[in-house]
């Protein structure tokens, strides 16, 4: 067998409509190029993390109301903090930049904690930012 320089992941899942009954398909996939062998695993469990954060984003969302309700203060590096349980939170690096909260990882998150991390941003209106080692998770200061 040759030598594999190329990694394609698709993810998808069928979600109903909260007013409605029918049903959606959401798929996304995404293809890298990986240049050491020895990090194809690392580089599918990252685009698995990357695909569950696209989907999860991608679900219907509650009513502003409930969103309301949901959206956490991130006013200090500490709310910021105690917003993710304390499994996710000793896997984190968090420190205060220009205008925001970074949040870097520690380690290899895989692909489960990648998306519950990433879901937590998000319902702070952060995001992530991927720029191969220095990626990293951007939260607005409120």
């Amino acid at each position: 067998m040759g030598k594999v320089s190329e990694i394609v992941i698709t993810k998808g899942k069928t979600v109903k409509a909260a007013d409605r009954d029918e049903w959606t398909r959401l798929e996304f996939s995404v293809k890298a190029l990986v240049d050491d062998q020895n990090d194809m695993e690392a580089a599918k469990a990252h685009l698995e993390g990357l695909l569950d954060g696209w989907l999860s984003s991608s679900l219907p969302s509650p009513t502003s109301a409930a969103q309301e309700r949901l959206k956490p203060v991130q006013e200090t590096l500490e709310s910021v903090k105690g917003a993710f349980p304390p499994e996710l939170r000793e896997l984190l690096n968090f420190e205060q930049g220009n205008g925001c909260f970074i949040i870097k990882p520690r380690q290899f998150l895989g692909s489960e904690n990648f998306a519950r991390i990433a879901e937590l941003v998000r319902n702070m209106q952060g995001e992530y930012v991927s720029s191969g080692k220095d990626s990293h998770f951007r939260i607005p200061i409120k």
